[in-house]
């Protein structure tokens, strides 16, 4: 008897993906506000792109990969909860969450979608963040081309995601590919300004944090 083959074509390859990442961050969920090391060091981080993106009163602000939200909450709170302050996840568990924990605010929004196609309207946003989510995006490029339509002309985008700059990073980016399927790859900083140039943005620089962690920062 012939072995039956499984021909995945680049729909079915998408949707699988899609499936992955959402049992995932579904799962994570539940506990995504929890305490201990990880949230310390994720909270840290975020913390320091706010503070380096220089929030103001008035703005129209978004984080990718928003999670529970903890970052859109801290963005409104730097700017004194004056503006709008949006989210967007893939995951229904973490906006279902993010929701709950923010529907005393008007002017928090959180949506379910894709950063491929994001439902907001173009050329809207004076600062958008995308902390530890671009190394799960299926398509960068279309993801970029998205970031930039939703930017206003001089609105920034801020990348904190790991850098493939160096040998190390590189091998580590291997290892995870084998043990976590929704993993799809560490891009280097050459890699994301050709991604922000293509898309019609300028590539300013990256910027270091803490632990010499890469802010990638673009400009529409």
């Amino acid at each position: 008897m012939l072995n039956s083959v499984i021909y995945y074509s680049p729909d079915m390859e998408e949707s699988r993906h899609i499936e992955l990442n959402k049992a995932k961050w579904n799962k994570w969920s539940k506990s995504a506000d929890g305490k201990g090391i990880l949230y310390e060091y994720l909270r840290s981080a975020q913390l320091s792109v706010i503070s380096m993106a220089g929030i103001k009163e008035n703005i129209n602000f978004l984080d990718i990969g928003c999670g529970t939200g903890w970052a859109v909450g801290e963005a409104a709170k730097a700017a004194d909860y004056k503006g709008s302050f949006f989210g967007v996840d893939l995951s229904e568990g973490m906006i279902g969450k993010a929701k709950e924990k923010f529907s005393n605010h008007v002017n928090l929004y959180f949506i379910q979608g894709n950063s491929e196609s994001i439902p907001l309207e173009s050329s809207f946003f004076d600062v958008i963040i995308c902390t530890n989510s671009f190394h799960h995006y299926l398509h960068p490029s279309s993801a970029m081309q998205e970031i930039s339509r939703i930017l206003k002309p001089g609105g920034k985008i801020y990348i904190l995601d790991p850098a493939a700059d160096s040998w190390f990073i590189k091998i580590i980016d291997k290892i995870i590919k084998i043990f976590e399927p929704q993993h799809v790859k560490i891009y280097s900083s050459d890699e994301f300004k050709r991604f922000m140039l293509e898309a019609g943005l300028k590539y300013n620089c990256y910027k270091l944090i803490e632990r010499k962690q890469k802010v990638q920062v673009g400009e529409k």
